[in-house]
């Protein structure tokens, strides 16, 4: 019976182990995006696409503050509900201070996490 139990337990501290480390699909590029720059969005209320496009937006704005090039992005959402009907808006106005420099950028890889909801996106320089 004790065997029975040790044997549970090792089991049992194994898999919070597994549960504890990164997820075995998740991209090196995400923490290490060498030249690039790396942004991700959660779930977005307007669907996977626009997931993606916040994701990309990020990053190029991460990019961008490499070479100099400012970028404010100012997000208002606004939340109704009434009664059991429930609505939400955005409105996201991005402004862009650039001097003498054109920072351009190519989506290198998009990825999904299924587990989080999170679209990665990791976008790199044109030179």
């Amino acid at each position: 019976m004790k065997k029975i139990i040790i044997s549970f337990l090792c089991l049992f501290a194994i898999s919070c182990q597994l549960g504890n480390s990164k997820s075995a699909g998740r991209p090196g590029w995400i923490e290490n995006p060498k030249d690039g720059a790396v942004g991700s969005s959660p779930t977005h209320v307007m669907g996977r696409h626009h997931q993606e496009e916040l994701a990309i937006s990020r990053a190029r704005a991460r990019l961008a503050g490499r070479y100099g090039v400012t970028v404010d992005q100012v997000r208002n959402v606004n939340e109704v509900v009434n009664n059991e009907s429930y609505s939400v808006t955005a409105e996201t106005v991005t402004k862009q201070v650039i001097k003498n420099k054109e920072v351009k950028a190519h989506v290198r890889n998009i990825w999904y996490d299924k587990k989080k909801d999170v679209v990665w996106a990791w976008v790199y320089p044109v030179k």
